[in-house]
């Protein structure tokens, strides 16, 4: 099958979207470049839909409206995808297809909706003289595309580890055995070795009921003790395979617990915080008092005569002048009125009331009064300065100035900071450890592995069993085929039913033999071929010492493992980063349709997210090398981000048929460049490719990864 072209309408944001795919076998490659939330998964969808109907999408995508929630209640919108492709078959012979899927939504109030639970599905052949409607096109898609391989053909990136998750490691391995043996035909041949298992079976009753009864009872006992001995051993397969699963399972839980431990104690964890917590508020409080210290200090007179020792200095030396000039203390008016009280002048003259002389020294004691109050505040602050010399002198004797001080407070407050800082951190660490102790899931654990082991020991007991019954029904199975050879010796048995019972016996055992060696050869094939395409995509020699894998294979119980020194193999899970998980994942997709010469599109969403440098481009590189001479033509579909497009652009251009561009309108004006002057987000297709934008899908940032742009609307 080779898709030709996707018209979508109404199926989400894509309104009316056109999308060709490249057919040429030397370009086998279609590009579809559109940004997170521009529509790439939304056209994986509308292909599964189409393809599928309901059952194609996700679960849990089955249930949601298929019309975008712009569109207005109550009015029915018409959804539907049409899908041109053409089919090779046995004979050579190509035939074209158009599949049209469509169903009417109604939608309704809290984005709900009202649609027929069946779409309507139509399936046309195309040939030069029109279109012929196909009567059973879900048959024929079955053929074409089996539902239960839409994983091979559709891959979402963020899911690429579906086939190789440990998981849930059972439904990881019937996906792979169920991949082999629809894409390798085994299937059909399982059905005619069934067949011809019955066949025999009625031969052989046949046989025995022409000696008689005494024959027809020993046949039927050896038929009942053959059931039974399959079905013993179909047990011990099964309880083997359930034990191998189990083992596996209590290996990944063993690992989680452990991951959960590393972090500690929870009670212990719990111990520690409220101790450094207790300390933490005791530096807090010591913090809050040094701050007190510091302001203190700033306030005090040491910070002063820090500061401002020269100019105080300064002003000490003019008082001590004053006081040698004896312009302080001053005490001359305190005289000139003890004179005038008295009415005698130093001089010895009387100052009688009234006399030039008494006015004379009444003015001098009013002059003198107005100098007195300077020469008193003069006085005062010659004693105080003094003193605060003093005082000052005395400090810095005693190494207890405002240095001195200033020195000891910063530092026990940096130590006090330093401690309260490394508590902080110690706080946080202790927190995060707590926070990633999850107690309900260490207990959960605890008691899955309890519950594991449990079941390990019964399964352990009941292989016992089985073995025992095992051989008790083989010794029982060979006494009977002894006393039936006996028996069909003495019997009148005619020869034509003997030959036609050995014949379907031999029938029946060569389909056996063929489906084991087919199954083991083609397992065997995709193995080999899936190792050889993941270590060339990361770029891994086993025999470097230093690498990380020697190897991947599928095993016996339909595990993809992966291989890497000593003999170990690494968790898929826990031990294989997103990159390495996408290779192994596409490395066995690629592998199993080569070996099954399948042409069928392998559509994939996103496929190099989280993928960069040398294996980004040997993914590219490997998934998109056209078919030699000898291999089968294949369709690959990748829709890619433009961060994804960065640095494979060469091999993009060299590869790619078709390469479109998805936008949509909610991203203007942000990262849409150009408006469109719509009123709902909707998604647009141009026929830019991934060197170029114009006004529909230009981006703002693209100037900066060198994408040209075209001054036009390039819409399909």
């Amino acid at each position: 099958m080779r898709l030709i072209r996707v018209s979508i309408e109404n199926f989400k944001l894509l309104e009316d979207v056109v999308l060709d795919f490249s057919a040429d076998p030397a370009r086998p490659l279609t590009v579809i470049r559109a940004e997170n939330g521009s529509g790439k998964t939304s056209v994986l969808y509308a292909l599964l839909w189409g393809i599928f109907g309901m059952n194609g999408l996700p679960k849990e995508a089955r249930s949601i409206r298929l019309t975008s929630s712009a569109c207005p209640e109550g009015q029915p919108v018409e959804v539907s995808v049409r899908i041109d492709f053409d089919h090779l078959d046995d004979n050579e012979q190509s035939t074209r297809y158009r599949l049209i899927r469509s169903v009417t939504e109604t939608p309704t109030a809290n984005d709900k909706f009202d649609r027929p639970t069946e779409a309507r599905l139509r399936l046309n052949r195309i040939s030069s003289a029109g279109e012929d409607e196909v009567s059973a096109p879900e048959s024929l898609l079955a053929k074409l595309l089996p539902l239960n391989l839409r994983e091979i053909f559709f891959t979402n990136g963020d899911a690429v580890q579906t086939f190789i998750t440990r998981e849930s490691s059972q439904q990881a391995q019937e996906k792979v055995h169920r991949a082999i043996r629809s894409l390798l035909g085994l299937d059909a041949m399982r059905t005619a070795a069934e067949d011809l298992d019955v066949v025999a079976r009625k031969m052989g009753s046949d046989a025995m009921k022409a000696g008689g009864s005494d024959t027809s009872a020993l046949q039927k006992s050896y038929e009942d003790t053959d059931a039974q001995l399959a079905q013993c051993r179909a047990d011990h397969t099964r309880f083997r395979e359930q034990l191998d699963n189990m083992t596996d399972e209590r290996s990944r839980k063993e690992r989680e617990l452990t991951a959960l431990r590393v972090n500690g104690d929870l009670d212990d964890i719990n111990t520690q915080l409220n101790r450094i917590r207790a300390s933490a508020t005791g530096l807090e409080s010591a913090q809050t008092n040094m701050l007190v210290r510091m302001r203190d200090l700033v306030r005090s007179d040491a910070c002063s005569w820090a500061f401002l020792d020269v100019p105080l200095t300064r002003a000490i030396d003019r008082l001590n002048e004053l006081a040698d000039r004896n312009v302080i203390p001053g005490t001359s008016v305190e005289v000139l009125v003890d004179r005038l009280e008295l009415g005698v002048c130093i001089c010895g003259e009387q100052l009688s009331v009234g006399s030039d002389h008494r006015r004379h020294v009444e003015d001098l004691r009013d002059e003198q009064k107005s100098v007195s109050e300077s020469s008193e505040r003069l006085t005062s602050l010659f004693h105080q300065a003094r003193a605060w010399q003093a005082e000052e002198t005395a400090r810095r004797n005693k190494g207890d100035d405002f240095n001195a001080r200033r020195r000891a407070v910063l530092v026990d407050y940096t130590k006090n900071r330093d401690l309260l800082a490394l508590a902080s951190r110690e706080i946080a660490l202790l927190e995060e450890r707590r926070a990633a102790i999850d107690e309900t899931r260490v207990q959960e654990l605890t008691t899955a592995i309890a519950r594991i082991d449990k079941q390990t020991a019964e399964h352990y007991e009941k292989l016992g069993e089985l073995g025992g019954r095992t051989i008790q029904l083989e010794e029982r199975l060979e006494e009977q085929r002894r006393q039936l050879d006996t028996i069909e010796k003495a019997a009148q048995i005619s020869d034509k039913l003997i030959l036609r019972r050995d014949v379907a016996r031999d029938l029946q055992n060569l389909a056996s033999k063929t489906l084991s060696a087919l199954e083991h050869d083609y397992v065997l094939k995709v193995s080999q071929r899936m190792n050889t395409l993941f270590m060339q995509i990361v770029g891994s020699d086993p025999e470097f010492d230093a690498g990380v894998f020697t190897g991947v294979h599928i095993d016996e119980r339909f595990n993809i493992v992966v291989d890497t020194h000593g003999g170990r193999r690494l968790d898929t899970d826990f031990e294989l980063n997103g990159a390495s998980q996408r290779a192994l994942t596409m490395s066995f997709i690629w592998a199993l349709m080569e070996v099954s010469g399948t042409s069928a599109p392998r559509i994939i969403d996103t496929p190099l997210g989280m993928v960069a440098g040398g294996v980004k481009t040997r993914m590219v590189d490997t998934v998109t090398k056209p078919a030699d001479e000898n291999g089968t033509d294949f369709q690959v579909v990748l829709l890619l981000t433009r961060s994804e497009v960065r640095d494979v652009e060469d091999l993009l251009d060299e590869r790619a048929g078709v390469v479109r561009t998805l936008s949509c309108s909610k991203d203007y004006p942000v990262d849409l460049k150009y408006p469109w002057g719509v009123d709902h987000p909707v998604v647009r297709t141009c026929l830019c490719n991934h060197r170029q934008s114009c006004r529909v899908c230009a981006r703002v940032y693209d100037e900066q990864h060198g994408i040209d742009f075209r001054d036009l609307e390039a819409r399909v």
